[in-house]
């Protein structure tokens, strides 16, 4: 059993800081779309998906700013600052104008454009690719928390996509709440406003149905979805409690929530369903993750419960016999779920770290060493198909061959690597292990 080695973690820790720190605030970048006639440049606090320069050429044009991923990454700040102490001024700064970017693009008063302001300048053959005029028009109000996306200069985002989204305002609260004990910055009025902003857009919308986080149509009620509403919503509530305020509002959102998920268990193995809609059998991986991103120790959505387990356990039935790549290895390399397709359908980085992720912070919680060592054998996945340090993180690596693919540099994958060996480093220190 060939585990991680402790200097290639030290040297991709560092370099995930900067990557990650490369998609933040990058004011310095200038995006130029020629099919569309559309130059710009990020704004201050805003976090780009990817600051690759592509254009599905085949790599995807990740350079725009989605909520979900931006809550992701706001949440591995912590950890980036230990990784690069030297960089702690800078994560401190990109908070607070993340906050207040935050609060621009969805200040419920601003109003969309009457007409896509591309449609001069887009080429004929990029003219499938506009986003009509009477969505943008439409755009006012609790609209603007339903985007998946905006441009990174803060503007609309300009092109068909799939809509509405629900999680990113729920994790965004969530992730505000749990930073605003350990960083001032993350307590400040701006701070709150923003978080009561999205926790009264995430109690109104609460179960419904939306894009999942795979950004695949039709609406469900996506089990990551609904997770993440559920924990951003208890938290409020655990927050208004002890503040001595009423906790009614979200305390009956989050009870709406979790009677959905009661009902999306697999009659035979436990699992948790991708989604109301799924039939049995139907697992996605982005459920662990919610799991992971709650990071819950008790209750129906703890790390540790009996359906996170089954759920778990029944993903890597799937990957183990869909993935060549993974043939003869002890634990598989994680995708999104059995018939993805996307890219050709492979296993992700922040799917394969996620479980790593998981599996370390039940060793820390449980003191449980074998868990420990499945979580090593699925970070050792990730040196095996990134091992120069200095080569960004793909989101995907090729079923067969290990080699990337999709985009070539995600910033959720550094994130993710950031907390998955953080998350290490106090199964580490609770296992005594050196």
């Amino acid at each position: 059993m060939i585990l991680p080695d402790e200097a290639w973690i030290a040297d991709r820790r560092l370099s995930a800081a900067r990557d990650m720190r490369a998609a933040v605030s990058a004011t310095q970048l200038v995006r130029d779309r020629p099919g569309f006639g559309w130059r710009l440049s990020p704004a201050p606090g805003s976090i780009l998906a990817s600051p690759r320069m592509a254009a599905w050429d085949p790599e995807p044009d990740y350079f725009h700013h989605w909520i979900r991923d931006a809550a992701i990454v706001l949440g591995a700040v912590p950890q980036a600052m230990r990784a690069d102490p030297e960089a702690s001024d800078f994560w401190r700064q990109a908070v607070c104008d993340h906050i207040r970017f935050s609060l621009g693009i969805s200040d419920p008063d601003r109003r969309g454009p009457a007409e896509n302001p591309l449609t001069s300048t887009t080429a004929p053959d990029h003219l499938q690719f506009l986003r009509p005029n009477a969505e943008l028009a439409a755009l006012t109000g609790s609209g603007w928390l339903e985007e998946p996306r905006v441009a990174a200069d803060g503007s609309p985002d300009l092109e068909r996509w799939s809509r509405p989204q629900d999680d990113g305002p729920a994790l965004r609260a969530s992730v505000l709440m749990r930073l605003s004990e350990i960083m001032p910055e993350a307590a400040s009025p701006d701070a709150r406003s923003l978080v009561d902003r999205d926790l009264a857009h995430v109690a109104g919308v609460a179960g419904r149905a939306s894009i999942g986080p795979w950004e695949e149509a039709p609406p469900r009620r996506c089990s990551f979805t609904l997770i993440a509403q559920w924990d951003a919503l208890d938290r409020a509530a655990r927050r208004a409690r002890a503040e001595g305020r009423d906790t009614g509002p979200w305390q009956a959102a989050a009870s709406t929530v979790a009677r959905l998920m009661n009902g999306m268990r697999d009659a035979g193995s436990g699992a948790w369903r991708e989604s109301t809609e799924a039939p049995e059998g139907v697992l996605d991986s982005a459920t662990v993750l919610a799991v992971v991103h709650a990071r819950r120790v008790s209750g129906p959505f703890a790390m540790t419960a009996d359906a996170t387990r089954a759920t778990v356990a029944g993903l890597e039935r799937i990957f183990t016999a869909l993935y060549p790549l993974n043939s003869g290895r002890p634990v598989p390399a994680i995708g999104r779920w059995e018939d993805d397709a996307y890219f050709g359908g492979n296993p992700w980085v922040p799917n394969t770290l996620g479980f790593a992720e998981l599996h370390y912070r039940i060793a820390a919680l449980t003191g449980n060493r074998a868990a420990f060592q499945r979580a090593e054998l699925w970070l050792r996945i990730i040196q095996d198909i990134a091992p120069d340090p200095d080569i960004p993180l793909p989101e995907q690596f090729d079923r067969t061959t290990g080699a990337p693919t999709s985009c070539l540099a995600l910033t959720w994958s550094a994130a993710a690597f950031l907390e998955a060996t953080g998350a290490r480093a106090k199964a580490c220190q609770t296992l005594g292990v050196r």
